[in-house]
């Protein structure tokens, strides 16, 4: 372990922390019971998570907020992270300054909540982050420009051919279990990858029910992974987090991103709407 990156990622996270939980404060009206300003604070939160990122991330990638969009006429509902290759990505805006990012160069996407107030609010959170990585099986004719594997290219069956999905909140106000997560009929290989609760613990995987390595992939090729649950512990930088850093640092320099076709996206034929 390097001392020097262990002093600044306890810093970096006592700071994260603090800010996220404290956030809601300043927003706070104590008189009306609810936020004055709850876009602004929804800005703010998101802000402090991307500059908690940013020390693991490399440089190449940006962290934006906007929409994911594929070429065949999808488009993501509002994305509070996006993790995105910087160089290969256009600059797609409208007159509002909302940004728009082709599915094929996103790496990562990332839900930022506060509270969470019960399981059913979790579950709609992460079928949202589901619908993402069913737009990344959808590009036609996907050609890699980065890659770590040998293998043939499939965003179905090769976790990291997919993009890498989380979430970060607060806490949750029930108690956390990984036998609880309910996708409904969710499909395994679009489930989350990690979902980390400050106050309670981090939602990841193993390989089966007696497996005691952690994944943060629901699946390996056709095999399914079992949830897990690592409780946060009473130390200033707790395992839960320490282990979500490193799985974050590692997918992202491991995710397969795509060159972007615009003919994809300008020609008419390519067209459908799917829903």
């Amino acid at each position: 372990m390097n001392k020097v990156i262990e002093a600044l990622t306890l810093q970096n996270y006592v700071n994260f922390r603090d800010s996220f939980i404290n956030v809601k404060n300043i927003f706070w009206d104590e008189a009306k019971s609810k936020l004055t300003h709850p876009g602004e604070f929804g800005e703010y939160r998101e802000e402090i998570a991307k500059n908690w990122l940013k020390m693991y991330v490399p440089e190449r990638y940006g962290i934006g907020s906007g929409f994911v969009i594929g070429s065949d006429n999808t488009v993501s509902t509002q994305c509070d992270l996006i993790i995105y290759d910087v160089q290969k990505t256009p600059k797609i805006e409208n007159t509002q300054e909302q940004r728009f990012y082709p599915i094929e160069t996103v790496c990562a996407v990332g839900e930022i909540k506060s509270d969470i107030g019960s399981l059913g609010k979790l579950k709609s959170h992460l079928i949202k982050l589901s619908q993402l990585k069913r737009m990344r099986e959808n590009v036609p004719t996907p050609t890699p420009y980065h890659r770590v594997f040998d293998s043939q290219y499939s965003a179905s069956h090769n976790s990291f051919d997919n993009i890498f999905t989380f979430l970060i909140c607060n806490k949750f106000n029930f108690k956390a279990s990984p036998e609880k997560v309910d996708y409904g009929k969710i499909e395994q290989k679009y489930k989350h990858n990690m979902v980390l609760s400050l106050q309670d613990g981090l939602l990841l995987y193993r390989k089966n029910q007696k497996g005691k390595s952690s994944l943060a992939f629901p699946l390996a090729g056709h095999l399914d992974h079992c949830n897990l649950f690592i409780a946060t512990d009473e130390t200033e930088l707790p395992d839960s987090v320490k282990t979500f850093l490193i799985f974050l640092s590692h997918a992202v320099d491991m995710t397969t991103m795509l060159n972007i076709d615009m003919t994809h996206y300008l020609s008419e034929k390519f067209s459908n709407t799917i829903k």
